[in-house]
């Protein structure tokens, strides 16, 4: 009989050996070139690691109308407004804070959403207005880059696929895995492990309190959150040190004048 926890522990291992693989490859990057000057402005951070729906994709939209359909299509009766204020942490944990759902109560309607959002919703993604430029400027900076989502990896990893983004990170981290998803630090160290980077010099950059409270609980020196979600109040509350508007401000914060 097939051990269901050898399965996973597995993986775990393969996607370690990926990881420092892919770290080994950030290092000599880093010693091929350092940051770049680009139009008179010097990247302020070395590393710079991002969320993703609501931050670089326009998917909250998405998200959302998948999310009221299945949770609701499982008897449970929810609304947009709802759903805003627990939207952050993973789906499974969303139902627990919402609905009180045990794990296994919230296990078929998460796994009916993923199928769901995959097969429906994943197709129409976007980049959200600034995100090209953005990363363009970025990359051209030599400044490594890392997507720390709590979407599952593979989810997170086909997203970025369907945007033409995968040449532009060194790692997708996902909710499945680090040891525990955003706000714990474990899954922005892992990607800074990847980067070859160290938390005095990184940014964490989103636009949730999981994504703030991620970066504050790594030591980063910059966690960035963008007001739409949450307002400007609320990000600084759960760690934010500056606040932007949009991905244009981003960029603004980003580079030094």
């Amino acid at each position: 009989m097939n051990d269901p926890g050898a399965g996973a522990q597995c993986e775990r291992l393969r996607r370690r050996e990926a990881g420092g693989l892919r770290a080994g490859q950030a290092r000599l990057r880093r010693l091929a070139g350092s940051v770049q000057v680009i139009n008179g402005k010097r990247p302020r951070y070395r590393s710079v690691v991002f969320d993703l729906d609501g931050t670089l994709a326009d998917t909250e939209p998405l998200v959302l109308g998948c999310m009221l359909e299945t949770i609701n299509g499982h008897g449970h009766a929810v609304d947009e407004e709802l759903l805003l204020k627990y939207i952050g942490p993973p789906l499974p944990v969303m139902l627990n804070n919402m609905l009180g759902l045990s794990a296994e109560q919230a296990q078929p309607i998460y796994m009916d959403y993923l199928r769901r959002y995959e097969d429906v919703y994943m197709p129409q993604t976007r980049p959200l207005a600034g995100a090209e430029p953005l990363l363009d400027a970025l990359c051209e900076a030599n400044v490594p880059l890392a997507i720390v989502t709590n979407k599952r990896e593979d989810a997170g990893r086909k997203t970025v696929e369907l945007l033409d983004w995968t040449e532009r990170f060194e790692t997708i981290i996902g909710a499945d895995t680090a040891s525990d998803p955003k706000p714990h630090p474990a899954p922005l160290l892992y990607a800074l492990e990847i980067l070859a980077g160290e938390p005095e010099s990184a940014v964490m950059v989103g636009d949730t309190e999981s994504d703030m409270g991620a970066g504050r609980n790594a030591g980063f020196a910059g966690v960035i959150g963008i007001v739409g979600l949450r307002d400007d109040e609320y990000l600084r509350r759960f760690g934010a040190t500056d606040t932007a508007g949009d991905l244009a401000g981003v960029q603004n914060l980003l580079f030094d004048s």
